[in-house]
């Protein structure tokens, strides 16, 4: 189960950064809520890859 859940977040990332890549805003938001509701199914928390990004925002 966790192995499929990894590779759910891996796809859940690289299309959340390839929707912010095209200025596709809202699908970002959609792909990045889905790697964070799958990281709260692991026992053991991924460091979130999308933390520096909101930090550099909340910096604006």
């Amino acid at each position: 189960m966790k192995d499929k859940i990894i590779r759910l977040m891996e796809e859940a990332e690289r299309k959340a950064w390839a929707s912010l890549a095209g200025y596709k805003f809202w699908m970002f938001g959609y792909h990045a809520a889905a790697w964070v509701k799958y990281n709260q199914l692991l026992d053991e928390p991924l460091h979130n890859p999308f933390k520096e990004l909101v930090k550099f925002a909340q910096g604006k």
